[in-house]
């Protein structure tokens, strides 16, 4: 009883401290940040996130928690262990009621910046920052808040709360718990039901908007042989900016290989992998060892007519992403 009430109490005082956040963004500032995470969500490294950072950084000086986030993880992936700057923004926007800055800030591994002397100044102990995360995301989870649920599992490991953060309807929740299934979480008693969750689950969250499990779905139905569904969601992830599933359809497109059985389409397929080309440029990327393959079954009018694709694609499609997970490695 005494700890119960001391728990609610814990709760309301930190709702009432993290409500406290700090307004709207102007409408340059929100322009910068989105440019930024489209930057640092097509990063493979350094020299990305630091095109990403500037832009970002306007908006987490303006005091935007997710930008504040955002910033700890590009420092953090800087040097690969918890630096002084990293801690730093993670502690502004922990303060603010990010739960992801919190989960960082319980579990860092301390140990190198210690050995290097330049471990920033802690407000609280990674305990208390753990206690502050399975606080916070238990009010919020009893108030149906999935990405609450789905936090708890990051920080306990407890597929339970994965499984009731997908019943709450979140996508990334979904997503994160057909994968477990995949890999052999959980128990089922019955044979095939295993399966029959998986798919239930990526479809889920693919009709929800969450572009990542549109290209595990069409990745899953590839398996099973379901051709025609494999083709149609791989477009579907494709419209949407995922990276991995331009280059699929784009390859497809070309039958280099034929996976799904779509149409021949080389003026097509060179414009998807222009885009991929011109995302990450350079003699080594995909796109441009792709685009030689391509452009050697093709005339130099279909080549023209390939590169007018792809600007018209850019104009009615969102930029390319990775979707890279938020709380990532």
């Amino acid at each position: 009883m005494i700890f119960d009430f001391v728990r609610s109490v814990a709760a309301a005082s930190l709702m009432i401290l993290f409500s406290n956040a700090w307004g709207d963004l102007t409408t340059e500032q929100k322009a910068s940040k989105d440019r930024g995470v489209v930057l640092y969500n097509m990063s493979l490294g350094k020299q990305v996130n630091n095109q990403a950072a500037p832009l970002i950084e306007v908006a987490a000086k303006a005091g935007d928690p997710e930008s504040q986030y955002y910033m700890g993880e590009i420092e953090r992936q800087k040097s690969m262990f918890m630096t002084s700057e990293a801690q730093q923004w993670y502690q502004k926007a922990a303060g603010q009621g990010d739960i992801y800055s919190m989960l960082r800030l319980a579990t860092a591994d301390n140990k190198l910046c210690q050995l290097l002397k330049s471990c920033g100044l802690a407000v609280k102990t990674s305990e208390e920052w753990a206690d502050s995360a399975r606080i916070l995301g238990e009010q919020r989870a009893s108030q149906r808040n999935g990405e609450a649920m789905f936090q708890l599992y990051l920080l306990t490991g407890d597929l339970d709360w994965l499984v009731k953060s997908a019943d709450a309807g979140f996508s990334e929740g979904q997503d994160w718990l057909a994968v477990q299934y995949q890999e052999g979480a959980g128990f089922f008693l019955i044979p095939g039901k295993r399966n029959e969750e998986i798919e239930r689950l990526f479809r889920a969250a693919a009709h929800g908007g969450y572009v990542p499990a549109m290209g595990n779905l069409a990745m899953y139905l590839l398996l099973k042989k379901d051709l025609v569904g494999a083709g149609n969601w791989i477009k579907a992830a494709a419209e949407h900016g995922h990276f991995g599933a331009v280059s699929s359809y784009g390859a497809w497109s070309a039958h280099a290989p034929d996976r799904v059985g779509l149409p021949l389409d080389l003026v097509k397929a060179f414009g998807l992998i222009y885009l991929l080309a011109e995302a990450e440029p350079g003699a080594y990327g995909y796109g441009e060892r792709k685009l030689k393959k391509i452009s050697d079954m093709m005339s130099d009018e279909q080549i023209k007519a390939g590169k007018a694709f792809a600007g018209e694609w850019k104009k009615t499609h969102p930029p390319l992403s990775r979707f890279l997970p938020k709380y990532g490695f």
